[in-house]
């Protein structure tokens, strides 16, 4: 080929790595890049540069994906992210000047029931169903819808959340950390204004004499059980007047609201805790 792939390609290995991303998503990226690679080579010449080629010459892939090697949506989704973050790399060192692969829509998956999100219109009204009952209980609930809505965290994470899991810094921002820290599951979440906001009005209520270190407390004083959140949340959509909302919903709408924003389907695996892309791939493009 015109340039030297395994050079490039050793090149942005060593970029993953210092993105701090799991040894297996790295060895997944680029086995993905290399069946890319082939088809490129195959198909356009080893002449011919990966760094030249267009947005139809991406879309010609997929669809070389789709027809001769029959590969799932998930599967042709997960090698396409692959090629739109080498593009990247691509730009932001100067390899090329633009990424052709981000202009290739992502292959619509056939899910029978997609996972539900919310609409900013029915964020808006659950937060303002939040608001309603005892000073002390509503700023614990809104903390933890809050935690829901805007971290994507699973509702057993949640109850298992330390109050030194959450860091919250000056100028309003914060981080979570989820999971086990001494383990290779824990992994960092990014906490927006407006969750610091709401977890610092909770622990001014908190129990400071709570004989657990458990973030969030029952009106005993104990650790919050799975059931009440999950129970706090049907009560509250029921209140706001939505339907089918579950508390897999709001990590859905998290996911979604990422993926919108970044087109990164590695980084919103990350922040779910999701080890293979596809688990993500296949429930969150399921309707781009």
């Amino acid at each position: 080929m015109a340039e030297n792939v395994e050079e490039l390609f050793t090149r942005f290995e060593k970029h993953l790595a210092r993105s701090a991303l799991a040894s297996t998503t790295i060895v997944n990226y680029l086995a993905d890049l290399r069946a890319f690679a082939r088809w490129h080579a195959e198909v356009k010449g080893t002449e011919s540069s990966l760094l030249t080629l267009t947005a139809d010459d991406i879309r010609e892939y997929c669809y070389y994906m789709r027809a001769n090697e029959e590969l799932a949506p998930a599967t042709i989704n997960r090698r396409l992210q692959a090629v739109r973050k080498l593009y990247s790399f691509a730009v932001n060192t100067g390899l090329t000047e633009s990424n052709p692969a981000a202009e290739v829509k992502l292959s619509p998956n056939k899910v029978e029931n997609p996972p539900r999100a919310l609409s900013p219109e029915e964020v808006a009204n659950f937060l303002e169903a939040v608001q309603v009952g005892r000073p002390s209980l509503i700023k614990r609930n809104y903390a933890i819808v809050q935690l829901l809505l805007q971290t994507g965290i699973k509702v057993g994470e949640l109850t298992r959340l330390q109050v030194s899991d959450v860091q919250l810094w000056d100028g309003g921002e914060g981080l979570l950390l989820v999971g086990e820290r001494d383990g290779n599951n824990c992994r960092q979440v990014p906490l927006n204004s407006l969750t610091c906001a709401a977890l610092r009005d909770y622990l001014q209520v908190r129990p400071a004499s709570a004989s657990t270190e458990n973030l969030f407390l029952s009106q005993e004083g104990n650790c919050i059980s799975k059931r009440t959140v999950q129970r706090l949340i049907r009560v509250y959509t029921q209140a706001a007047g939505l339907e089918d909302v579950s508390a897999h919903a709001l990590r859905h709408t998290f996911a979604r609201s990422i993926l919108d924003e970044t087109e990164d389907l590695s980084l919103v695996a990350r922040l779910l805790g999701h080890r293979c892309l596809e688990t993500t791939a296949k429930y969150l493009v399921s309707n781009i």
